[in-house]
């Protein structure tokens, strides 16, 4: 009889083995799976923190004090300039802070992309731009503010999950000024953000608008 119970605890003991290791395989997919679904933490970000990095970015830029905002260009990486919704990877620029602050300093005219609609070279200095092109609307007080999720839509492509895939951005958006416009005067400003050493830093300041 001991030997037949030893036999009987043998025979338990296998299959618990065996279905414990079948449980953890099971379990091993399945993990595969969801973290193949879920975003990298930089994609999902810190809405908080960054949101406050942002709104500090905005402070510094309608104050025009512009060394303060360079302070938070990516440290390696730079900053990318885009002067609408669509992203040109040929022609907008591209800054390091030291090359951005020098523009600043030296007061010179560059090419920043092109104009929509015409087409024609878009050739000011750094401050023109940022007028024009980035703090060109009071977004400090923006209508409307998302985080990770583009509010302004117009007729042209929006390419900033193709060109900054899995970074964190916020929005900043105005849906028009002029009734008689009904809306074509909208303007929007996105900042967005890669994470670096803990930090979060500036990757590019991308303004959108109505285009024909």
């Amino acid at each position: 009889m001991k030997g037949f119970g030893a036999y009987c605890l043998i025979i338990l003991t296998s299959l618990i083995i065996a279905c414990t290791g079948t449980d953890r395989s099971a379990d091993s997919t399945l993990s595969k799976d969801t973290i193949k679904n879920q975003k990298p933490t930089d994609t999902i970000g810190d809405e908080e923190t960054i949101s406050t990095i942002a709104s500090e970015i905005l402070t510094t830029l309608k104050a025009k004090d512009y060394k303060a905002f360079a302070a938070y260009f990516h440290p390696t990486e730079g900053v990318v300039f885009s002067p609408y919704g669509f992203i040109d990877t040929k022609t907008s620029k591209k800054l390091t802070k030291a090359t951005f602050l020098k523009l600043i300093e030296e007061h010179g005219s560059v090419i920043w992309g092109s104009y929509d609609g015409s087409g024609e070279t878009i050739r000011l200095t750094a401050q023109q731009y940022l007028d024009k092109f980035v703090y060109n609307a009071d977004y400090i007080n923006a209508e409307k503010t998302a985080y990770n999720q583009i509010i302004g839509k117009g007729n042209s492509l929006n390419n900033l999950n193709e060109i900054f895939p899995q970074y964190p951005f916020v929005e900043y958006h105005f849906s028009g000024f002029d009734k008689k416009y009904e809306g074509m005067d909208w303007t929007s400003l996105r900042l967005v953000f890669k994470l670096h050493q803990s930090n979060y830093y500036l990757v590019a300041v991308v303004h959108d608008q109505w285009t024909t």
